[in-house]
């Protein structure tokens, strides 16, 4: 049991290191996770000789084992080999920014972003989460849930606003996604970032229970001059690709296993 709740409490250093990129001192990572400290400090000292943390003065943040355990993920996820060479097409179609993103319960975690020197900058990063009711490629991914597993989601969720556009409750939320669900693309303007407008469209069954979905993102002035019916036209053949890409890789890794 020692050795289960080390670990356990390894995870929810390295998950609270993550989010706190600025670094967290010993006194903090106890006080924040109810920790003792004379066990937690030798926790971190083998945390960092093992480079899963590094020690910046006082402070430890997330160290480069992590970055090189992503890197690997990244490269072996079979999903992102389907999807990047899209997403990459994508981009240059549009000459805008490209994201893909999975949904986790209420929210989107980014995996990939292709960043056009045309394009808008936007906040999103890979790996990081955002909550689903504010981007586009949540919404376009939460269309897809049934209703029973959406008011399971957000029967107690505070909504967070971000902007003055942003969604503010759950009867909001089910509106929009019903027009989400009608239109077959979701749009997201300025709801999570002030002149940031984005179109995306949801990317279905890639594997069991993960939903994902494909998104561009413009600003406001290129909103209003773009042909969105052609972006969407694009983005649904990106979608469509993805989907026939793992298929084929799924049914190379049947033909391997026999």
């Amino acid at each position: 049991m020692t050795y289960v709740k080390s670990a356990n409490r390894a995870m929810e250093i390295l998950l609270l290191a993550n989010v706190n990129p600025q670094g967290l001192s010993l006194s903090e990572i106890c006080q924040r996770l109810d920790m003792p400290k004379s066990s937690t400090h030798e926790l971190l000292h083998a945390m960092e000789q093992q480079k899963f943390l590094q020690l910046d003065g006082k402070r430890y943040k997330i160290g480069i084992r992590i970055f090189e355990l992503g890197q690997t993920a990244s490269r072996n996820l079979d999903i992102l080999r389907a999807v990047r060479p899209h997403l990459k097409w994508l981009s240059s179609q549009s000459s805008m920014t490209t994201q893909f993103a999975i949904l986790e319960k209420t929210e989107v975690i980014y995996l990939s972003k292709i960043t056009s020197h045309e394009g808008i900058a936007v906040e999103s990063q890979v790996g990081a989460r955002m909550p689903a009711h504010a981007t586009a490629l949540g919404k376009a991914m939460l269309s897809l849930l049934p209703e029973e597993t959406l008011n399971t989601n957000y029967e107690t969720l505070v909504f967070e606003k971000f902007t003055s556009s942003t969604i503010e409750s759950a009867s909001e939320l089910r509106e929009r996604l019903k027009e989400v669900k009608a239109k077959k693309f979701a749009e997201d303007h300025e709801e999570f970032t002030k002149g940031v407008y984005c179109l995306s469209v949801p990317v279905p069954s890639l594997r069991e229970d993960t939903i994902g979905a494909i998104s561009i993102s413009m600003p406001k002035d290129t909103w209003k001059q773009v042909e969105r019916e052609k972006l969407i036209e694009k983005l649904h053949l990106a979608g469509t690709r993805i989907r026939e890409g793992m298929k084929e890789n799924n049914r190379q890794r049947s033909t391997s296993k026999k």
